[in-house]
Order: C-alpha cells, then structure tokens, then sequence
C-alpha cells in the first residue's frame, strides 16, 4: 500500500477528529487493521477502502487520488 494513502486516511481521520476505534466502528473493520493500515503495514482490499471512506464522509477518488 502506499504511504500516501495511509498519510490521507489520517489526516482526514484527525480533520473529523476521530479516534481510530471511532473510524473503526464506523466502518465495520477492525482497530487494529486500521491502525495497520495507517502504519502501511497491511493493505486494505477496495471493499474495506470503501467502508473507510464512507465513515470518513470522503469519495473513494479524494482518497486514492
């Protein structure tokens, strides 16, 4: 995964000044997978990206892109 969507994912996060278990919860996933995700030590699949940007209230592009 890239570094440059784990920094989005985060910033983003912090702007709507969630916790990583609120987003978590949020999106149906995992704390842990999440904090992995924005550490870029696991991946998400476009499914749990779309969840992902779903709770965060951003397009599934504004986090790719």
């Amino acid at each position: 995964m890239s570094a440059k969507l784990a920094r989005k994912i985060k910033k983003f996060r912090k702007e709507r000044e969630l916790t990583q278990l609120k987003l978590a919860e949020k999106a149906g996933i995992a704390q842990s997978f999440l904090s992995n995700i924005e550490n870029g030590l696991q991946s998400p699949s476009l499914k749990n990206l779309e969840k992902i940007s779903k709770a965060l209230d951003v397009s599934l592009n504004d986090l790719l892109k």
